[in-house]
């Protein structure tokens, strides 16, 4: 994702007292957002050089580390920058917790710490590990919001946790149960928005993550639409949040805006860095490939289809099963039965847990007969 994945970032949006570094922060978060991560970078370092004694700095500063070596390095690289990272500040947090041993603000931003290891499980699909990675921390970040509600922030990391148990296999789910998680997508989803909708940090990455939810995992494009819309507002630089809006549009059917949201994607791609262009050209294609199936120009449609599958090389391959249910589709729709069921399987082999999954799924079993 990416492009944030769905914790990406959750746990460096929680920032609650007023601190004189406070706006310091503020401006490096503004920069990360708007995918000027080298002045995030600078920005971030300098302000936890001069203030070692703020509780969110140190994770924060981390966060925009590891992505600006995603933007501008491998993947592995990425990842090594990001634990390498993490080994530096959970000491710097657990001296910090031995200061000031009532601090909750403290003890939330070391869980977070802890919790942010789950990502590299996540990256590498390693969902047993991805949860219990992501538990080390969710224990302590459950016991602060238990004891200071006030921080609503902490609904987005609990949200998430939960939220993720609730769609995953068996087995994640019954370790969840094991943990005393409520594995439930819906209460999952009542936290998420809680923390975007009043969260004073928090509510970028949990509309960031709301916006996902709702176009590739519980399909809702409508209230994808209204949330990307804000994010779209507020971080116009932002060529994820972009995509997401470009695409809750198309699936609304409002496609004159749609288009004119697409050629904006076209002419700013150009300024990503290559890294960047690499992951976003195959998020880009697919959303011209949409764009043209519900304009009902199905042959202009798969040729961009084809193009996101041999261009793909984002990290998390949300789009790619979403390219293979369009191309199936599109192929049913030609009467070429064979070549979309195979379309169909590649989609569920992704094992993404999305809703092209199971949309892949069901149309194996019935061809796909119509285009909306």
């Amino acid at each position: 994702m990416k492009q944030k994945s769905i914790f990406l970032l959750l746990y460096f949006s929680i920032l609650f007292a007023v601190h004189p570094a406070d706006e310091k922060v503020r401006e490096g978060v503004r920069a990360f957002y708007n995918y000027e991560t080298d002045l995030a970078v600078e920005k971030l370092g300098n302000a936890r050089e001069e203030f070692s004694d703020h509780p969110g700095i140190h994770l924060i500063w981390a966060a925009s580390k590891w992505l600006d070596s995603q933007y501008n390095s491998s993947t592995e690289i990425a990842y090594q920058t990001l634990e390498t990272d993490l080994n530096e500040i959970i000491p710097v947090y657990e001296l910090l917790m031995e200061m000031n041993p009532d601090n909750q603000e403290i003890r939330l931003y070391y869980g977070s710490a802890l919790g942010l290891k789950a990502r590299i499980s996540l990256g590498k699909k390693e969902w047993v590990n991805t949860l219990s990675n992501a538990y080390r921390g969710f224990r302590i970040i459950q016991d602060v919001a238990e004891k200071d509600s006030t921080l609503v922030d902490a609904n987005l990391p609990i949200g998430i946790v939960e939220y993720f148990a609730g769609m995953s296999h068996g087995l994640i789910q019954f370790a969840a149960g094991l943990f005393g998680l409520d594995a439930s997508r819906e209460s999952g989803l009542i936290k998420i928005r809680k923390a975007a909708e009043e969260g004073p940090w928090a509510w970028t990455e949990a509309s960031a993550i709301l916006s996902f939810i709702y176009l590739w995992s519980d399909r809702n494009p409508e209230e994808a639409e209204i949330i990307s819309r804000k994010l779209v507002q507020a971080y116009p630089k932002n060529f994820y949040y972009r995509i997401m809006f470009t695409e809750s549009l198309i699936r609304n059917g409002k496609l004159d805006e749609a288009f004119t949201s697409l050629t904006i994607l076209n002419a700013s791609i150009e300024s990503l860095t290559e890294i960047q262009q690499e992951w976003f050209t195959g998020y880009l294609n697919f959303e011209w490939a949409l764009y043209h199936f519900h304009s009902g120009n199905q042959d202009v449609s798969l040729r961009y289809a084809n193009q996101t599958i041999s261009s793909y090389r984002a990290e998390l391959d949300i789009i790619l099963g979403e390219t293979f249910l369009l191309k199936g589709k599109l192929l049913d729709l030609r009467g070429e039965r064979k070549g979309a069921v195979q379309s169909y399987r590649s989609c569920m082999e992704l094992d993404n847990m999305t809703q092209a999954m199971r949309d892949a799924e069901a149309f194996i079993q019935k061809p796909f007969t119509y285009a909306k």
